[in-house]
């Protein structure tokens, strides 16, 4: 039987959602709405049920210069990612569907449902769907709340082959200073012949040593493994390069590795964060078993911030990942927003394989957040890169500067 609370919530769900007829907003809110942020949410008197639209607008502006060869010398705008979607929840189940527009087409990112309860350690979750799996701290940060316009090689490099989000079953342990997070994942939910009868299982923990107002100290691991069917024949990915997303010319090559069996990851992440500062170094690397050959892939960063104008860093200890902050005095109560400067150097090794690559990376970023949902940022990057065939065989240098307009509801 279904409780008259669940099945108020569930026909409020419904209203929102514009289903099941002619009910207004009013017969089963009892409330009126609310405002979260600039985005109107629906709640029920009891907040038995919950419902808001999400957006979120990424504009990039791309500049690379001094690179020896002239196709790499390329300006120009993108639109990164426009991403529409509405999450909530219904008493303890909590739900999400976005969908973005990105690289000229549309994917599935968050479809999933949610349901939170309490054991005697802590609070335990699980979720079923297509979610951002847990894998190194950017990589398990949304990419409205990473510090720089992309997110770190090791994010981007030490990645399984389906992807950054995952299809499948995936729980998590909370505790007082800790968190431990493990997923198995199937086909890609927009790509599914490149991934079809592929397993990847992985997890995440992270734990906070010293927990204070003022200072906090991060400590992390992660590994994953996925076991390749016979419809993968080959594998390769390029890391795009220079700190932007524009240039498809400035990336650091893996080759293709035929025939791979099975391939597995594993990082750590240690970190501080003190008033408003913050300092991380991250270390990954991908073991790929092939037919005739294993390929080993390296990748770490080290990175550092601080906020000019006091506020503290935008990190969670629940969930060990940087989250979406609020200026302390935002442009539209007469305040200067949020200002942060940070800096980060990161290299990438694929030099283990035949025909594989080899970058650094230093990166400058001013970030300026407005209001908790606008937000502009400026990269400047001085790259380096060697390859080792293709069109840009050879060493090479140059600098890259990208800008972005980000709105993000």
């Amino acid at each position: 039987m279904i409780s008259g609370r669940a099945r108020k919530a569930w026909l409020g769900l419904a209203a929102a959602l514009g289903c099941g007829g002619p009910v207004l907003a009013g017969d089963i809110f009892e409330a009126p709405v609310g405002w979260n942020g600039v985005v109107p949410e629906f709640q029920s008197a009891d907040g038995a049920v919950r419902l808001r639209p999400r957006a979120r607008l990424q504009f990039d502006g791309a500049f690379t210069d001094d690179s020896a060869f002239p196709a790499r010398n390329r300006s120009g705008t993108e639109l990164r990612s426009v991403l529409v979607g509405v999450e909530g929840a219904v008493e303890s189940t909590s739900y999400a569907v976005n969908v973005d527009f990105a690289n000229h087409q549309s994917n599935i990112r968050s479809a999933y449902l949610a349901w939170r309860g309490r054991v005697p350690a802590g609070e335990w979750e699980v979720i079923l769907g297509n979610r951002l799996s847990e894998r190194s701290l950017e990589g398990s940060s949304s990419s409205e709340a990473v510090p720089f316009l992309e997110r770190n090689v090791v994010a981007q490099a030490i990645v399984p082959l389906k992807g950054a989000y995952g299809l499948g079953l995936m729980t998590r342990f909370y505790g007082p200073n800790w968190h431990l997070a493990a997923q198995v994942a199937g086909d890609d939910i927009n790509n599914p012949e490149v991934t079809r009868g592929t397993v990847t299982t992985s997890v995440r923990g992270h734990w906070n040593p010293v927990i204070s107002k003022a200072f906090v100290v991060h400590v992390g691991g992660w590994a994953f493994h996925e076991d390749f069917s016979d419809r993968v024949t080959r594998l390769n990915r390029d890391t795009y390069w220079g700190g932007q997303h524009f240039n498809d010319d400035l990336q650091v090559s893996l080759g293709t590795i035929a025939a791979p069996r099975n391939g597995a990851g594993y990082g750590i992440e240690l970190g501080a964060l003190v008033g408003a500062g913050w300092s991380f170094l991250e270390f990954g690397q991908r073991e790929i078993s092939a037919h005739s050959t294993h390929v080993t892939v390296r990748a770490w960063s080290a990175e550092a911030g601080w906020f000019l104008t006091g506020e503290r860093p935008p990190y969670a200890a629940r969930t060990g990942a940087f989250v979406r902050m609020s200026p302390r005095e935002p442009v539209s109560r007469g305040g200067l927003g949020a200002i942060e400067l940070s800096g980060r150097f990161e290299r990438l090794d694929n030099t283990d394989a035949p025909r594989g690559g080899l970058g650094d990376a230093a990166t400058l970023g001013l970030s300026w957040r407005l209001e908790d949902w606008l937000r502009l940022t400026l990269n400047a990057s001085r790259w380096s890169t060697e390859s080792h065939a293709g069109a840009f065989a050879g060493s090479d240098h140059g600098e890259s500067l990208t800008t972005r307009l980000q709105l993000a509801f």
